[in-house]
């Protein structure tokens, strides 16, 4: 059958209509991955958001700080949000004690494996509606570069429309040339802002392939998404969910105040004023809610103060070669296309494409399964894996599918516990007693103490406890933040070890090479934004975990 651009074209615009009545209100979400209640203040005062500004200032809409549990990372918030349930979700990479599997949140694999295991417990949000650049679909109808409804294995088997929007899009040539034109400056921006760093001698995240990241996620993404919401409005779709990421992205790179970081801001807040004027005109009424999934927290790279040794040869010295394997997540972009290759490669075996493949890229396939196993096996004795998620690490111990007590690690590695604690950039570990509860090592008595004891024993707290204490006005959302930990800590999923980086009230030290940190505990990594009308039942200040926002919007849009 032949297929050609046009006839995709029209069976595009087929599919866009959308079952009447309306007279409905749906909802949009606009998120702005990563910035903090902080940084938006900072963006606002200093008029890069001035679309955003003058909707808050209007007097019709509130904006307020919530926060955003533990781990502070994108898949917690999204399954909470769109499913109502982030259970056992401890960061942005983990290993699947069931399987021995790898979970890393840029394998679209991971994340179809987890929204499969979330849509058997809870119906998702965007049901009948649309999903753009997010992790999850939330069940929506279209989902355009979603993470989780774009693998190879599974893209032509789910009941998703993915490209209908992009071709539409590729249609349009003034948006399609505006676009390429966005492209053209995004690449001399990031040229001309190395060089300053260069000159400077500021510290930047070093990844070869950060240009073609920061157009993606800086023009491509916020161009297609935009396009697309503004025609879902107009054909009255019922929920619409879109995540800019380009803030985000710049903040781990060169950090969430730098000049690069804010002035992705600009670009984001002239979106807000496109959607806002397309809701204002749509047959639907919509609600329309801005928020952040998380915030960042300054950070310093854990390597920086340990002679540029990793948690991996931080251990290796001190087990001194005793026959134990240790891995650690590679966490640059080099580790994302390697992946994305061996994706392109396992769609190429299949069919006539088999010997081709085996043929020419036979080598590389050996080469991978030498040098990079995406599995921990368990019954293997000695392994220890490493699984960084910014300035919170999970680290897992083989021998045993079920998690070790620290009573069992400390057995199995004597003193390795104490020496950690002891490292410089760890801020304090946590584990599981052998009773099944979260607790804390401290480290002046050598001891493991129940977290809620440790925390009441005000003259026996290390400087990072205290300091994320200092950052809470009241004993009550003091304790929701360690409640948030404790919950997290027993999460089936978590490691056997879960190391903490240091805090000092401004800043936090980072286990991957980045300037901005979340994933962890510690300043404004834990507190996002949210804007959203006055009229609206809901108070986002209220929010500790973004289940509850799920709550509200479930029950009161019914997808």
């Amino acid at each position: 059958m032949k297929i050609s651009f046009l006839n995709i074209f029209k069976k595009s615009i087929r599919k866009i209509k959308v079952k009447k009545p309306v007279e409905k209100k749906g909802f949009v979400i606009f998120q702005i991955d990563g910035l903090s209640y902080e940084a938006a203040k900072k963006a606002l005062s200093l008029n890069l958001m001035p679309h955003l500004k003058k909707i808050i200032k209007s007097g019709g809409f509130s904006f307020e700080k919530y926060f955003t549990g533990v781990p502070s990372d994108t898949p917690f918030f999204q399954a909470g949000l769109l499913y109502g349930n982030n259970d056992d979700i401890p960061g942005f990479r983990w290993i699947e004690r069931e399987t021995g599997e790898e979970i890393i949140f840029k394998n679209p694999e991971s994340a179809g494996r987890i929204e499969e295991l979330l849509a058997k417990k809870n119906r998702g949000l965007l049901r009948g509606g649309s999903s753009y650049v997010n992790l999850f679909s939330g069940g929506a109808s279209r989902s355009t570069f979603t993470l989780s409804t774009f693998s190879i294995r599974y893209l032509f088997k789910k009941k998703v429309r993915n490209f209908d929007i992009f071709v539409i899009f590729v249609f349009h040539i003034l948006t399609l040339v505006k676009t390429f034109f966005y492209v053209f400056f995004e690449a001399l921006f990031e040229i001309g802002e190395r060089i300053i760093d260069f000159v400077k001698k500021r510290e930047v995240r070093p990844e070869g392939f950060f240009p073609f990241a920061r157009a993606m996620s800086n023009v491509i993404f916020k161009e297609i998404e935009t396009f697309g919401a503004i025609m879902d409005i107009s054909r009255s779709v019922p929920s619409i969910y879109l995540d800019y990421i380009g803030y985000d992205e710049l903040s781990h790179h060169r950090g969430p105040y730098s000049f690069s970081a804010l002035r992705t801001l600009k670009a984001i807040d002239r979106k807000i004023y496109h959607i806002y004027k397309a809701i204002s005109i749509a047959e639907r009424k919509y609600d329309l809610f801005i928020i952040s999934d998380h915030g960042h927290t300054p950070s310093t790279p854990f390597l920086k103060l340990n002679l540029n040794k990793n948690l991996k040869f931080i251990i290796e010295d001190y087990i001194k070669k005793d026959g134990t394997s240790i891995f650690e997540f590679d966490t640059g972009y080099n580790a994302v296309f390697r992946r994305l290759f061996l994706y392109a490669g396992d769609f190429f075996k299949k069919g006539t494409c088999n010997k081709i493949f085996n043929k020419f890229f036979g080598r590389i396939e050996l080469r991978k399964e030498s040098k990079f196993d995406e599995r921990l096996s368990w019954e293997i004795d000695k392994i220890i894996y490493i699984m960084d998620s910014g300035p919170m690490a999970n680290i897992y111990f083989s021998g045993k599918i079920l998690r070790m007590t620290v009573k069992e690690v400390e057995k199995k590695f004597p003193g390795l516990i104490d020496m950690l604690a002891n490292t410089k950039g760890i801020g304090f570990i946590a584990g599981i007693s052998d009773g099944g509860e979260t607790v804390i090592y401290d480290k002046d008595s050598g001891k493991f103490r129940k977290l809620f004891d440790f925390l009441n024993d005000s003259g026996n707290l290390n400087l990072t406890i205290k300091h994320v204490i200092d950052d809470y006005k009241n004993k009550e959302k003091m304790n929701g933040a360690f409640l948030s930990v404790e919950r997290f800590c027993k999460f089936n999923n978590s490691g056997d070890l879960i190391l903490f980086g240091e805090y000092d009230g401004k800043n936090i030290i980072n286990f991957e090479n980045q300037m901005g940190a979340h994933g962890g505990i510690g300043g404004e990594q834990n507190v996002p934004f949210a804007v959203w009308r006055n009229d609206i039942p809901f108070d986002f200040a209220t929010v500790n975990n973004s289940c509850k926002i799920y709550e509200f919007l479930y029950n009161n849009y019914k997808p």
